[in-house]
């Protein structure tokens, strides 16, 4: 049997020190904590008990139909929510909805949460209907009683210092309650996916940028990646595995999709070479996201700007790719993606536009090429800056293709995480001759004054970016993450 090592030490497959296999996305599971009240079936007529059975049974087919629910009976009982409190702690419930067809006293529902301590809670303070009308009796006012226990319950909740809850309030005529309920999944399905990401970082944050200096533990406690540290040259042992004659026929490939200005095919060969060693990294140590650092790092070593390589990666988003470092920024690239199926831009304040009332924003070279409107509005040209490298580089050139956006970003500050969200529209304007990605977006407050407003409140030079409209989803999910949210 083959010696087992780390991945800094082997150079097979199998490590001591990274799973074999990489990591698949779990199936995220509800507990949907059903309740009545005993006392209640014998108060009142045999229709009260059928009527509360059937209204938490249709919100469970409700749930089922976008999730996979847990629910293994109505708990009425103590009992019965031992019994349903063990099911949904050996089935490994993500989130318990609790929901309640009467007024149910505390001692019942705790008695199935206390098994799932940690696990999220969700109250969902249901009625059948929206409004009461005035043949309403005591016994229809007991079938819409959920309210009282909900609010003794989140009494308890705070009296014990149990903060890992939330609250939707709907009637089951209405649909928009459970468009809120798939919507906060989906949130915490985030959370649960960002846990098991593997980054894999390459050189360390550029010199000098003390905002994007992160400790990895902290990364770790709160956004939730395993950081992966990867020595340079793992990378440079697999581009020199790189056939030359795959980089060319690649290369070819690459250059026929876009405009060419300035730039020899010898030069996007070797950016290319090195975009298919970056992916061959990913894919030998079995990870999620990579962060580099070019300048004078990568750069120096392979005479190639890493920057088309991040941008041959993305344009397939299995993986997110962050530079200089930028482990913040690419936590929050991965929300980004995670909630509007659209790879960001990884960007950094540029200037502001008086005349449109916009932020100018100028990338890093990372970014897929369906931020642009087409492939042929899409350049291949030197690099804009030279860093170690022979040749004149290579890199695309092309302006954000209009539409409403997110801007965000992460800081870790002197009193916690940080999270910066901005909402605008990317305007249709002429691509710069810059030699880099870039992005005039139309923000919605005087431009000099959000200037102001970003020095005032501190953020990184960095900026996300990223099309679709994610603002208030980000907001909510970095409340889930005890994230303080700045928006500007």
């Amino acid at each position: 049997m083959d010696e087992i090592l780390s991945f800094e030490s082997g150079i097979g497959n199998v490590f001591g020190d990274l799973l074999s296999e990489k990591t698949k996305p779990c199936e995220f599971k509800i507990g949907f904590l059903a309740c009545g009240y005993f006392e209640y079936w014998r108060m009142f007529s045999p229709r009260f008990k059928e009527n509360v059975e059937n209204l938490l049974n249709k919100i469970a087919l409700k749930l089922k139909e976008n999730n996979t629910v847990i629910f293994p009976k109505i708990v009425d009982t103590l009992d019965k929510a031992d019994e349903v409190g063990r099911i949904f702690r050996d089935e490994k419930v993500d989130l318990i909805i609790v929901c309640e067809g009467t007024y149910v006293p505390d001692y019942i529902s705790m008695q199935a949460i206390d098994y799932n301590r940690d696990v999220p809670i969700l109250l969902f303070d249901v009625q059948a209907y929206n409004d009461i009308t005035p043949q309403d009796d005591y016994e229809v006012m007991m079938e819409n009683s959920s309210l009282i226990g909900t609010t003794q319950l989140s009494g308890s909740f705070k009296k014990m210092g149990k903060e890992n809850y939330d609250v939707i309030v709907g009637s089951l005529e209405e649909g928009v309650c459970f468009e809120e309920i798939d919507e906060y999944v989906t949130l915490l399905k985030i959370v649960k996916d960002l846990r098991n990401l593997n980054v894999g970082v390459v050189g360390h944050v550029f010199r000098g940028m003390y905002d994007l200096e992160n400790d990895k533990t902290k990364i770790k406690g709160t956004l939730g990646p395993n950081i992966i540290y990867v020595e340079l040259s793992h990378l440079l042992r697999l581009w020199k595995e790189v056939k030359d004659s795959d980089a060319e026929e690649e290369a070819r490939k690459f250059a026929a999709r876009f405009n060419v200005r300035g730039v020899k095919s010898d030069d996007i060969v070797k950016s290319v070479k090195l975009g298919l060693a970056m992916k061959d990294l990913i894919d030998k140590y079995r990870l999620d996201s990579l962060c580099f650092l070019g300048q004078h790092f990568i750069e120096k070593e392979t005479g190639a700007p890493a920057r088309i390589g991040a941008s041959m990666i993305m344009d397939k988003p299995d993986n997110i790719v962050a530079s200089e470092g930028d482990l913040a920024g690419l936590c929050m690239m991965q929300m980004m993606y995670k909630l509007t199926g659209n790879v960001p831009l990884q960007a950094e304040w540029g200037q502001y536009d008086l005349s449109h009332n916009a932020i100018f924003l100028v990338g890093h070279g990372v970014a897929g090429t369906k931020n642009a409107k087409s492939e042929k509005d899409i350049s291949l040209t030197t690099a804009p800056e030279e860093w170690g490298f022979e040749g004149t580089g290579c890199n695309m050139e092309f302006i954000f293709k209009p539409g409403p956006v997110t801007m965000g970003h992460l800081l870790n500050t002197s009193e916690g995480w940080q999270m910066l969200v901005s909402s605008g529209k990317s305007l249709d304007y002429p691509t710069l001759p810059c030699n880099e990605i870039h992005a005039l977006v139309e923000v919605k407050r005087p431009v000099k004054e959000f200037v102001a407003k970003l020095h005032k409140v501190g953020v990184t030079h960095h900026v996300i970016v990223c099309h679709g409209d994610c603002k208030s989803q980000l907001i909510k999910l970095a409340e889930i993450m005890n994230i303080k949210v700045t928006e500007i």
